[in-house]
């Protein structure tokens, strides 16, 4: 900063009126750059963004000569985007705790108008569009304006203000510990490796075609017993780990360890490292399914099209009925049918005549015991079905409660009275403490209603697993927590447990700390090592 107010003081002494109109737009420009940095590091680390500066002094430095206008474009979108990039990339590190991929996270935007669709009605999520567009349109116009030539003559202010600014655009290491660094050449650097990282990826997939490692095959020790694989959302390992939430959350899993011990149910329980933070829970489910870490919707995508084996096609050759209960699906859901399930339960087919709560089409206790009562009776023969849970889905209101009784929850009506208690989103996410509070209160509902449905519903010789899909949001996380979930194994048979055991799952619902653990996508290579023999004693 200190040759910024030796320029300054040297235009006031010699009257370069030329120079002032382009520090202030300077000025302007690289707290436009500055701030998108702020919130995506969550520090003030960043001060000084040189093309904020050199951009409006090269083209107040050319003037009306010929080819200023194309310049004075350019430059202008090129400020555009990297501000528009830094603030997209803030929301992305703040939600979902990842960079930006500028090649891939278009394709997030439906997925975004949805969420708040589902969670704040449709006038909101249009508007919330509109003003996403008119702050894009904004950005690109300031830009447009704060370079504005004028008719000023070139001066040597000038000329060394654009030299300077050009100058530190380099990737100076020394100058980037005193908070001056490129706010284009970061963007350009971070979608660079994105890139490599993104190709890298595809490559994968391809391999995965062609490899034995992912070919179908059955899993005889599973053979003629029921597997279910239940994903809680927003279950991440911080809920345990940290203070606020585990004063809540782990005498909670202590009291249903002992009330898993005395309906004679084995229990492990570890962590595995999921791809995704934040949202996106179908990338995990589809990750357990497939055996490959699918960390955006593009990997998925590619999945899909790509025409490779998964744990559901593992099952079916083991002689199973594969079904996904999905109560978040709402729409026309084409992908259940390539990922290869024989039955599809999105939210219109699970009978529910009660309110929708929130976010959540219907609570956790129903959707378990509508597949109990009603899906799993229906079908002959042992079942492979994958369940996603949706109550601790953001934003966390309303609070409900677990009926002791599941008899009482029938179709669904008896939870009319809550269907006007939550709060605004909104409101809720502009007070923290409060929203940290329900984000625990709604994971002890999840977490309860799934271990007393595993103490009354579970078949005696089936394989229960039970993982959260995703850490929720940084405002909850923090911005240093890992991406690891809990895992729960469950079964009366203990020896359905022995190849967990020796995966580092300890015994209880409580799982050790680890530094690194699993990938999520080794869960289905688990299962295939493991039960790939007939050995699992009756």
């Amino acid at each position: 900063m200190v040759f910024i107010r030796r320029l300054c003081t040297d235009a006031v002494n010699r009257a370069d009126h030329s120079l002032k109109p382009v520090l202030l737009a300077g000025l302007l420009l690289n707290a436009l750059l500055v701030l998108p940095a702020w919130w995506r590091e969550g520090t003030v680390s960043l001060w000084l963004v040189p093309e904020a500066w050199a951009a409006p002094a090269l083209v107040a430095l050319i003037g009306q000569r010929a080819g200023a206008g194309l310049l004075r474009g350019l430059l202008a979108a090129l400020l555009a985007l990297a501000i528009i990039a830094g603030l997209f990339d803030g929301l992305l590190q703040s939600v979902l705790s990842r960079p930006l991929n500028a090649f891939l996270d278009i394709l997030m935007l439906s997925a975004g108008f949805h969420l708040i669709d589902g969670s704040m009605g449709r006038p909101a999520a249009l508007l919330a569009s509109c003003l996403v567009a008119l702050a894009a349109l904004g950005v690109i116009w300031l830009c447009w304006r704060l370079l504005d030539p004028g008719k000023h003559q070139a001066t040597p202010g000038l000329a060394l203000v654009t030299v300077i600014g050009l100058a530190l655009c380099l990737p100076w290491p020394a100058l980037e510990r005193w908070g001056v660094a490129s706010q284009l050449v970061f963007q350009s650097n971070q979608q660079r490796h994105e890139l490599r990282a993104t190709l890298a990826a595809h490559r994968a997939l391809e391999d995965a075609r062609q490899s034995a490692a992912f070919s179908a095959q059955p899993l005889p020790g599973l053979a003629d017993r029921d597997v279910y694989i239940v994903l809680i959302e927003s279950y991440g390992i911080s809920a345990l780990e940290q203070d606020r939430y585990g004063e809540r959350l782990l005498p909670l899993l202590n009291q249903w360890q002992d009330k898993l011990a005395e309906a004679e149910l084995n229990v492990v329980s570890g962590q595995l490292e999921a791809p995704i933070r934040g949202g996106q829970s179908w990338l995990a489910q589809a990750t357990v399914l497939s055996g490959l870490m699918l960390e955006n919707q593009w990997f998925y995508r590619r999945l899909l099209d790509a025409d490779i084996d998964l744990l559901v096609d593992d099952f079916a050759l083991t002689g199973h009925t594969t079904l996904k209960v999905a109560p978040a699906i709402i729409m026309d859901w084409p992908e259940g049918e390539q990922l290869g399930f024989d039955a599809l339960y999105p939210a219109d087919a699970m009978e529910y005549r009660g309110p929708r709560l929130g976010w959540a089409t219907m609570p956790d206790q129903y959707t378990l015991r509508h597949f109990s009562e009603q899906i799993r009776p229906s079908q002959d023969g042992p079942v492979f079905a994958q369940i996603a849970l949706v109550s601790s889905h953001w934003p966390w209101t309303p609070l409900i409660k677990r009926f002791r009784d599941w008899a009482r929850i029938d179709n669904g009506e008896i939870f009319e009275h809550w269907r006007d208690a939550a709060e605004s989103p909104l409101a809720l996410w502009m007070d923290p403490p409060r929203l940290r509070d329900n984000y625990a209160e709604k994971l002890a509902y999840s977490l309860s209603v799934t271990f007393d449905w595993a103490r009354h519903y579970l078949p005696d010789d089936a394989l229960l697993i039970v993982l959260g899909d995703h850490q929720p949001a940084r405002i909850i996380t923090g911005r240093d927590a890992p991406a690891s979930v809990p895992l729960h194994v469950i079964a009366a048979n203990p020896e359905l447990l022995t190849g967990f055991q020796q995966r580092a799952l300890v015994d209880g619902l409580i799982p050790d700390q680890q530094q690194n653990p699993d990938d999520m996508a080794r869960l289905r290579h688990w299962l295939r090592q493991d039960f790939i023999n007939g050995h699992v004693a009756e």
